[in-house]
């Protein structure tokens, strides 16, 4: 009997508090669902880390080496993994991303079926998610299942929020910011370039995102893909964008399990998905714009302040009483009326 593959999914969070980390602690429970003998390990030292790793029985990786302009590395992040597990296959996945049992099950397939080294990729689902979400409850399953079929909407193929690989692979991966593009994309070319298959799975596994903004970013969108010092030291060390090339899959799984090699050159599958990446590109856009107008709006002191109340008159007799530089209250004049009643 063919052993298999044994599991670590590795994720640097932001911190636990807001949507960001209501989301957040939706995805860890995910994983946590997928079964004792899958290991997670959390990288960070953000607020919240201790209590929801706990809860998940996750390990902590400690604090990541910071990139250019403050997220953690992507090859601090991996070393810090390979040394704290024996686990065959390394999972690295965003940490909104909600995963689904028939997930790994695509990935112990995949495991099964390619010999040596190979790197696994998907395309998520966007849906968006306001509530917390307890998977211990299979209806709870269900109604996200149900919600995912109803309202969920694929993304663009140079979306890339997962990548599973063997663990002594990616070892030369280059000082990468999280939270930053085109680390993804060299992902996949780097993966190309020496021959790897890289395999879609896609079809038989159900990757979740839950929607969310980009405020935490002065540029929004735009910030975290094109503007921000990372993002353009990402570019940098990529090589380039990498855009082609870094969303080409050489394999594809079939539902049912089966590997089908995909005979395509890159541009033609980039091309065929082409609508979802201008809608892409004009979402990103739209978030920078609005992102920078909020910030100009706040700079320019636009925002309206309350209006200090004007002193009330004083009474016939204090006006005779007062000198011209001295306002006089008596007893008989009505007091100011306080700002904001």
């Amino acid at each position: 009997m063919v052993r298999e593959a044994s599991i670590a999914i590795v994720a640097a969070p932001k911190a636990f508090r807001g949507h960001t980390g209501l989301i957040q602690q939706n995805a860890v429970d995910s994983w946590r669902q997928l079964g004792r003998d899958v290991e997670i390990l959390l990288g960070g030292d953000v607020e919240g880390l201790g209590y929801v790793a706990a809860a998940a029985r996750a390990v902590r990786l400690g604090p990541l080496a910071p990139g250019v302009d403050g997220p953690p590395r992507v090859d601090d992040l991996f070393a810090r993994a390979r040394m704290a597990t024996r686990a065959d296959l390394l999972v690295y996945v965003n940490a909104d991303i909600m995963l689904m049992p028939d997930w790994l099950a695509a990935v112990r397939d995949a495991a099964r079926r390619v010999a040596g080294r190979f790197l696994l990729i998907g395309r998520r689902i966007d849906v968006d998610v306001e509530e917390r979400i307890s998977l211990d409850d299979p209806l709870a399953r269900i109604d996200l299942l149900d919600r995912v079929r109803r309202l969920g909407r694929p993304a663009a193929r140079v979306c890339k929020d997962y990548f599973v690989f063997r663990r002594e692979d990616f070892t030369h991966t280059p000082p990468f910011t999280l939270g930053r593009a085109y680390w993804d994309n060299w992902m996949v070319h780097d993966a190309g370039i020496r021959g790897l298959p890289v395999v879609d799975i896609t079809s038989c596994a159900t990757a979740v995102h839950q929607n969310h903004d980009y405020a935490h970013l002065a540029g929004g969108r735009l910030s975290a893909y094109v503007t921000s010092a990372g993002a353009r030291e990402n570019r940098r060390l990529a090589g380039g964008s990498r855009m082609i090339t870094g969303a080409a899959a050489s394999w594809r799984m079939l539902p049912g399990g089966r590997l089908e090699r995909v005979s395509l050159p890159a541009i033609v599958s980039f091309s065929a998905d082409l609508p979802r990446f201008v809608g892409l590109s004009l979402a990103v856009a739209a978030s920078g714009a609005a992102q920078y107008a909020r910030q100009a709006t706040w700079r320019a002191g636009a925002v309206p302040h309350p209006t200090p109340a004007r002193p009330a008159a004083p009474s016939r007799r204090c006006r005779r009483a007062r000198r011209p530089d001295t306002a006089v209250r008596t007893s008989r004049s009505r007091p100011a009326v306080p700002a904001g009643t």
